[in-house]
């Protein structure tokens, strides 16, 4: 399901906006205030978060520079009927994946968004990826850790033994373990799962 959020002071607009997404294979939600939607953010599904750029008091702007950890489940597009480059190349900073200006035809709003969503749940995909591999790497032990970050970092069981000071057998021992612990039946596979998870490898020569 493709979801989208209007957070928008104009009430007439989030209206045909939402009348345009539901219409199209969206579920629309609206709201009249960046205050608004983070006061149910948490209890929202992921999905494309519409910001009006000027709007009293705090703007969608306000929004995204404020760094709100529950906005990671959201892409912010902004929207606005004034402008600037400027105004434009801040808002792709503070994270927004488009700049949409005010008027625009729907035809080209849909197909804007379709390519947004796209890449929104690829981006979900990427971040469930990334926090199982960790919740996986949690599971080792401190010298499975070692024999797998210095097997990142392309050493031989001879070479791992001889950085952390144990025998070759026994690297072997915590590599099978190690293995058994993320699930997989290659070292191959674990070392794709300490990719997702974002470990550093430890260079052994």
């Amino acid at each position: 399901m493709k979801r989208a959020y209007i957070v928008d002071d104009d009430e007439a607009f989030r209206q045909s906006l939402v009348l345009l997404l539901s219409s199209n294979g969206w579920q629309a939600q609206a709201f009249d205030s960046p205050r608004a939607f983070m006061d149910v953010s948490a209890q929202l599904q992921p999905g494309l978060l519409l910001l009006d750029l000027n709007m009293p008091g705090n703007t969608g702007l306000d929004l995204l520079e404020s760094g709100r950890p529950e906005l990671d489940r959201f892409a912010a597009v902004m929207i606005t009927g004034a402008g600037r480059i400027e105004t434009a190349v801040r808002t792709i900073r503070a994270g927004a994946l488009d700049f949409i200006e005010k008027p625009f035809a729907g035809d080209e709003l849909l197909e804007r968004l379709d390519r947004l969503d796209v890449a929104l749940q690829e981006s979900l995909n990427s971040k469930r990826h990334a926090l199982k591999a960790k919740q996986l790497v949690d599971r080792l032990s401190a010298r499975e850790r070692d024999v797998l970050v210095r097997l990142v970092g392309g050493a031989s069981n001879k070479l791992i033994a001889r950085s952390i000071a144990i025998s070759p057998r026994t690297v072997e021992m915590h590599r099978a373990k190690m293995l058994q612990r993320l699930g997989v039946g290659t070292t191959a596979e674990a070392l794709e799962i300490a990719r997702r998870a974002g470990l550093k490898p430890v260079a052994v020569e």
